[in-house]
């Protein structure tokens, strides 16, 4: 269970404990939308030097129903598996825990895919062109690369199974592809940049300095961060 952030390892074996783990195998929705915290998630991203505008052509949205009442960022993941809609979902609030997600279902090889479809919120057809993409640990740090014109992959842990790194690799492949770890979580991320080196991924791993993580750093230093 090293793939998940300790809350979520903690929920799902107190959920055991219980007899409460559900049969299916995927998350088979998305948290409802709601209206009333889109002001907050605008507000929210901006405080932290992030585009609302690249988050919501990502099809993120808030909801005050995911996974509790709190209002959260609501973060759909890529999968290549039939009926798989996992998702991570943000508080924009100071309440614990931080990052929710789907209860008592396997997140299988889905990761938080963040294009960098440019500063305005317009409908296009197809996806922008990249030259380069980084793999980092959260969703915000994903944001955060797809600010900078990158493609943003989010492993939603230092430590992803198998799986979820073969679909790193069929997103980033024959892309140039960054490595980036939180400050903290260096060595566990060594395995990541191993893997995607092992399968013909050209990968260079760059640790952050100075800050947590990608997203804590300010937007002109992501921008020399390259």
């Amino acid at each position: 269970m090293g793939d998940w952030y300790d809350h979520d390892r903690d929920d799902w074996r107190s959920r055991c404990d219980a007899g409460l783990v559900a049969s299916r195998k995927y998350a088979d929705r998305l948290p409802p939308k709601h209206r009333e915290p889109w002001p907050d998630f605008g507000d929210y991203l901006l405080s932290r030097d992030l585009s609302p505008h690249i988050a919501r052509a990502n099809l993120w949205y808030p909801s005050h129903a995911a996974g509790d009442d709190v209002p959260r960022i609501v973060m759909p993941a890529t999968s290549g598996q039939e009926g798989n809609f996992f998702w991570q979902a943000r508080s924009m609030t100071t309440m614990e825990p931080r990052f929710q997600s789907p209860h008592g279902v396997c997140s299988g090889d889905a990761v938080i895919v963040v294009y960098p479809f440019g500063l305005t919120y317009e409908a296009q057809a197809g996806f922008p062109e990249w030259t380069e993409a980084a793999v980092v640990e959260g969703p915000m740090c994903a944001l955060a690369v797809a600010g900078t014109g990158r493609l943003g992959i989010a492993t939603m842990g230092a430590d992803p199974p198998e799986e979820r790194l073969d679909n790193i690799v069929r997103l980033v492949k024959g892309v140039p592809c960054f490595v980036i770890p939180d400050n903290d979580r260096v060595e566990a991320f060594v395995r990541v940049f191993m893997y995607l080196t092992n399968r013909g991924i050209k990968c260079r791993m760059q640790p952050v300095r100075g800050a947590k993580d990608f997203a804590e750093l300010s937007l002109g230093n992501r921008l020399r961060f390259f």
